[in-house]
């Protein structure tokens, strides 16, 4: 590639104290060592998908959150953090996601407040750019940055290319805030020139048919995450509810890939109505027929539009990426989880057979008392569907009250368990889950409002087993065994390597700064003691950013800002190789590794 103008970066080595948990020591009688290996979670090889290392957000397509790397050890461990110095619309640079072409090499989108950049780094000592190449972004203005609520309109939006993939044969493919699909080879530690495209603006605008404010300035209705199936379809979600996929095969009269799409609210229409709008079901029953989008009639449309009470508050959206599994994809609304997969004889979407009647027993359409939660991103679930293996999928649901963690089985849809989260001090989650063989861990991010604050939140982890002999999960209790986590940010990570469970927190008690710090904290997966902490910041004036005052003020804040550039703000961690952790920061992201 040969970019207009050059990327502003530097890469610089920040403080990493490491100290262990006394609870630990006394487990281990003084002993200095950490947990030690689990078994290793079999990886399913997806035919389309990256082998070996990563390939998109939560590891892999079963969005299980577990790697067998093994992170950072305890030689030499230091934390590097690649500082993205872009102003104007580039401005910020926080990176969310990591793909690995190889031991050495890794690409990354680096997110400003109206622009990104594909990035790709070298990363065998002191991080380099090889090469970039600008996306299109998602167009926020400075003013918004600044404001809480222009906060919490960015980063509610998960469009834009976090959701992406990379394929076995090193190509990367991103959700294009412009409703692009972009696919970009990386060939000798290059981004190749010839950078392909898919515009579904036509599909994306088909889910304005029943909600016309769709397409209006705001421009909610986004691409937002992209996965292959077990075919090599390529499969799209928007965030207003729009469902497609890229045919592998078939193309158009024009020779192009061809395109199928549906909108996620004609699925089971019924069920959801009879469950949140009861009263309008008989309305819904006569329209039936007539919901074939290119048949509906305008009068129709608006009659539906009044049945369904569809505005802008109460559209189905999905916001969450999605999983796949060998058989279908799993993919979980404000409303509904759903079971999708593609008929090639009637060449259409739909809802695996063996699902349809378990929508009767209500337990699928799930709870939601229609509230955005703090800590949430929207008025429903948010957690990504999480596949334990080929048996179980789990997501949480919106109940009054405290949330449920909901366990299907993926077979038939059928509900397993029903879960209680966390305590009556507030209760809401919107990180994936993590699944590692019989167990399911979740974290509660409620209070999580304003990522640029500190935000006090009740914070906690909690463990769930599956009865071998009643084939019901049950909480494991006392486990965690000791601590109180305030993992609201970042998607905590199990490593199979070490047989620690990662979270990334603030430190329990402020130091004489009063800051409290971010820190790396590991919990052993079997005790659920806490076994050591890494705390991650900069001097107080050796980070030297290149922003204003005014900038630094009206998002972080000046004071403290030294370490506050530490904030991951929704970030997840991803094991890489040569042991090491990287994790999404403000200014770019961090690379924690060791000897």
């Amino acid at each position: 590639m040969s970019p207009d103008k050059e990327f502003n970066y530097e890469a610089k080595y920040g403080k990493l104290d490491v100290s262990w948990y006394p609870e630990w020591l006394d487990h281990t009688d003084g002993k200095k060592t950490i947990p030690g290996p689990l078994k290793l979670q079999p990886k399913w090889e997806h035919p389309y998908m990256k082998k070996g290392y990563t390939a998109a957000m939560h590891e892999g397509p079963r969005s299980s959150d577990v790697s067998n790397r093994p992170g950072p050890t305890l030689t030499n461990p230091r934390v590097q953090y690649f500082h993205v110095k872009q102003k104007g619309g580039d401005f910020s640079g926080m990176c969310p996601t990591f793909a690995f072409i190889n031991d050495s090499t890794m690409a990354t989108l680096s997110f400003g407040r109206a622009n990104t950049t594909l990035l790709l780094l070298d990363i065998k000592d002191t991080i380099k750019v090889l090469d970039y190449l600008p996306v299109p972004g998602r167009g926020s203005s400075a003013f918004e940055l600044a404001g809480k609520k222009g906060r919490g309109k960015i980063f509610s939006n998960t469009a834009g290319g976090a959701y992406s993939y990379i394929s076995n044969k090193n190509r990367i493919y991103i959700p294009g805030a412009n409703n692009n699909i972009l696919r970009v080879t990386v060939k000798d530690r290059r981004l190749v020139k010839e950078v392909e495209s898919i515009n579904l603006k036509p599909q994306i605008e088909a889910g304005n048919l029943v909600e016309p404010h769709l397409s209006q300035k705001d421009r909610l209705n986004q691409l937002t995450a992209l996965m292959p199936d077990v075919n090599g379809n390529i499969w799209f979600t928007s965030r207003q509810g729009v469902v497609g996929l890229i045919h592998r095969n078939d193309k158009t009269k024009d020779g192009c890939p061809k395109v199928y799409s549906t909108f996620i609210g004609y699925y089971q229409l019924a069920e959801k109505i009879k469950k949140h709008y009861p009263e309008s079901l008989s309305e819904v029953e006569k329209l039936m027929p007539y919901m074939h989008k290119d048949s509906i009639s305008p009068e129709a449309r608006g009659k539906l539009r009044k049945a369904l009470k569809i505005d802008k508050d109460t559209h189905e959206e999905i916001q969450n990426s999605f999983s796949v599994g060998k058989d279908g994809v799993y993919i979980v609304s404000n409303i509904a989880l759903y079971k999708l997969r593609f008929n090639d004889q009637k060449k259409e979407i739909e809802l695996d057979p063996e699902w349809a009647e378990s929508y009767k027993d209500g337990d699928l359409v799930y709870d939601n008392d229609m509230i955005k939660r703090p800590g949430h991103l929207n008025a429903g679930s948010g957690t990504t569907p999480t596949l334990m293996d080929d048996r179980f999928v789990g997501i949480c649901d919106n109940a009054e009250g405290k949330i449920n963690l909901l366990i299907f089985r993926q077979d038939n849809g059928k509900l397993v368990s029903k879960l209680p989260l966390f305590g009556d001090d507030g209760s809401a989650v919107e990180n994936s889950a993590v699944a590692y063989e019989d167990t399911y861990i979740v974290a509660n991010t409620y209070g999580y409002s304003d990522p640029f604050k500190v935000n006090p939140t009740p914070g906690g982890i909690m463990r769930f087993d599956l009865n071998r002999e009643t084939g019901r999960f049950e909480q494991v209790e006392g486990w965690p065994a000791s601590g109180v986590y305030d993992c609201k940010t970042a998607t905590p990570k199990l490593s199979t390597r070490t047989g620690m469970l990662y979270v990334y927190n603030r430190e329990d008690e402020k130091n004489k700064k009063e800051h409290r710090d971010w820190q790396v904290t590991g919990i052993d997966f079997k005790t659920g003691l806490r076994v050591l902490k890494s705390k991650l910041y900069f001097e107080k004036g050796t980070f030297k950013d290149n922003i204003n005052l005014f900038m630094k003020a009206g998002s972080l804040g000046n004071k403290h800002y030294d370490r506050k550039v530490f904030n991951n703000i929704w970030g997840t961690f991803t094991f890489g190789p040569q042991n090491s952790f990287y994790l999404g920061t403000y200014r770019g992201f961090i690379r924690v590794s060791s000897d």
